[in-house]
């Protein structure tokens, strides 16, 4: 039992990922059957997932049309970057009482994998360790859990990320200058710089939406009405 209730969280936990780095893009549509030839897995852990991800408002089914990967809600993206705004500011302050050397040298050895995916031109992973050191700072205060509410509510806006990333921020590696200014204001505890940098390296929604949107019309939701996007 314990076997299938692991296959299923990992093959919902990887179609989750696929959503939000566009592997499964926006408005495709998509089926149990090539779900399964894809994850190499049966019928009860992909119709599992789908469930899953239907309550995420990520996929959507519709009578006589199909299954499909729902748009970027960016409505929804904003109020997530609210909650997570104000929210880790008081985790990141709370950190800067709590941090000590073992702390440190596990943040810093982030940055350090971050900087060399950066270097190997591995954008998956260097997502994947941005994240990584975001729930390394709430798991050090002991607010892992806090963390995992966030990643759930978050889902449109780390779609979003993504797509920044992809688009913007890998060209110069600046996600990982922003980590490192931000852990060196940590172990210094300047708490107030540490709220600007956070509230700094979050609002980075706001300075590339337009242009992020611009560039992929089609992954986004235009009318909450419709809610695959699609105005055909």
């Amino acid at each position: 039992m314990m076997q299938n209730i692991t296959l299923q969280d990992q093959t919902y936990e990887k179609l989750r990922e696929m959503i939000i780095k566009t592997d499964l893009y926006p408005g495709q549509k998509i089926s149990e059957s090539n779900l399964m030839d894809l994850m190499g897995v049966g019928r009860t852990p992909i119709r599992e997932s789908l469930k899953q991800l239907k309550k995420q408002s990520l996929i959507f089914t519709f009578p006589q049309s199909g299954t499909y990967v729902s748009k970027i809600d960016m409505e929804q993206a904003i109020h997530s970057r609210f909650v997570r705004e104000c929210i880790e500011k008081e985790v990141m302050v709370e950190l800067c009482a709590k941090i000590d050397e073992p702390a440190r040298k596990r943040l810093q050895s982030i940055l350090d994998a971050q900087r060399v995916e950066f270097q190997n031109g591995n954008i998956s992973a260097y997502h994947d360790l941005d994240n990584e050191f975001h729930r390394s700072c709430y798991d050090i205060v002991g607010k892992g859990q806090i963390w995992n509410w966030i990643k759930e509510f978050s889902v449109h806006l780390d779609r979003f990320r993504w797509l920044h990333l992809k688009d913007v921020t890998f060209d110069y590696n600046q996600i990982l200058k922003e980590h490192e200014e931000l852990l060196e204001a940590i172990v210094s505890r300047k708490t107030e710089d540490v709220k600007y940098l956070v509230v700094k390296h979050i609002h980075f929604m706001v300075r590339s939406q337009t242009n992020i949107i611009e560039k992929y019309p089609e992954f986004f939701l235009q009318d909450k009405g419709d809610v695959t996007g699609d105005n055909d």
